[in-house]
């Protein structure tokens, strides 16, 4: 947007701040940021209700001499919404392949009076606890069986019984819920940046079609004019972000929804900063591509192929959580058109690395330089034409 000396500085900043004063007051910004602050925080709060209160049915497989333990837990484990189904289970490599692929939550085997369990990744408390009291039953008959034993050394084994807990994937609980926050961020990400990018677009068409922008270009320049609107609506854009971005994070917090902090706050700030890197780049492609019509109904002609550049992350993202590693997604993702909504939640699921975030702001940054200078020469070139639509050649040009 070129060098701004002083009172280009001024002008700017004045036409900014008309920009975000006029929709920062407006009821759609209230209302809008009101509606989307409760259905945030609500829908977290309802997730959250709804899976304290639902029946939570785990599955238990018993490999050999364990499966005795078998009715025992089951009888144990009542009431409070959990339900324990058993299963005979051949061998221990079977049945931890079954705790691998979702198919068992704990795997039993070894000694009943001390026998190893293994799970994914978190070990149920109310199962563990009603399975540490059987244990101890178990090591206490035992030790009876035993004749001639001190009632002392008998108390000593079973207050030392225990199972052996062995998580097969400690990080899956950790990295599922990095993958619903990063899900989260790229569908926030993509609703903003076509929305206010998209109020660039209609305000350059309204000030066309009204013939304000004459007035206003009598007293400004085509470039400050440009650089004011698109900071000032990016403005408006970031703040509304960071009151959901925090209402969303605490609630999380709050509801024990996100269990790791660190998880909400990198989803947070990454979210933010990818939302001003991707407005300022897609605000001027918006304002380009709206400066060549005059009325509202041409303007979906010119923005839909815009719409096409953010849509198209936002589903190639679903695609790369079930591939994470895949090298054409991460390089997918460090390309500026795609990085926006690819990145931010990459870095939210936890997959992005520090040297791919690095590279990927950088060529952020250049891709917004060029695109400055080709937007700000096809506004200024095009803007002031009102009537029938701006050929893109011709906007480039300059020509009338």
């Amino acid at each position: 947007m070129g060098g701004l000396g002083r009172d280009a500085l001024h002008t700017v900043l004045l036409i900014l701040r008309r920009e975000f004063l006029t929709r920062v007051r407006g009821r759609f910004f209230l209302i809008g940021t009101a509606v989307l602050v409760v259905l945030v925080a609500g829908f977290i709060v309802l997730q959250a209700v709804v899976l304290n209160r639902a029946t939570t049915t785990v599955r238990v497989g018993f490999v050999g001499a364990t499966q005795a333990l078998a009715e025992p837990l089951r009888a144990a484990v009542t009431g409070g919404g959990i339900t324990v189904q058993t299963k005979d289970v051949q061998s221990v490599s079977s049945g931890e392949d079954q705790v691998r692929s979702g198919n068992l939550e704990l795997l039993i085997s070894g000694d009943p009076a001390a026998p190893e369990v293994e799970f994914k990744d978190q070990l149920q408390p109310t199962v563990a606890t009603a399975l540490d009291g059987l244990i101890k039953q178990v090591a206490f008959e035992q030790a009876l069986a035993g004749s001639g034993v001190d009632p002392a050394t008998i108390e000593a084994k079973v207050a030392a019984a225990r199972f052996h807990p062995v998580a097969l994937d400690p990080n899956a609980a950790q990295r599922t819920q990095r993958i619903v926050v990063g899900i989260f961020v790229a569908a926030l990400l993509f609703t903003a940046l076509q929305l206010y990018g998209g109020f660039v677009a209609t305000g350059i068409v309204e000030e066309k079609a009204n013939r304000i922008v004459e007035i206003l270009l009598s007293t400004v320049r085509p470039r400050q004019l440009l650089f004011g609107k698109v900071v000032g609506i990016g403005l408006v854009g970031f703040i509304q972000l960071v009151i959901v971005g925090a209402v969303a994070l605490l609630a999380g917090l709050k509801t024990q929804a996100i269990s790791v902090p660190t998880v909400g706050v990198t989803a947070v700030l990454g979210g933010l900063l990818w939302f001003v890197l991707g407005f300022v780049f897609y605000a001027l492609i918006y304002a380009a591509g709206a400066s060549l019509v005059s009325r509202q109904e041409d303007l979906a002609m010119v923005t839909a192929p815009i719409s096409i550049l953010i849509v198209g992350p936002y589903v190639a993202f679903f695609w790369m959580v079930a591939n994470p590693g895949n090298p054409i997604g991460i390089a997918l993702s460090l390309v500026p058109p795609f990085a926006p909504v690819l990145m931010s939640a990459r870095m939210a699921t936890g997959d992005a690395q520090a040297w791919q975030v690095v590279l990927a702001v950088l060529l952020m940054v250049a891709a917004i330089g060029g695109m400055n200078a080709l937007a700000a020469r096809i506004y200024s070139n095009s803007v002031l034409r009102i009537g029938s639509r701006v050929r893109l050649a011709e906007a480039w040009r300059g020509r009338a």
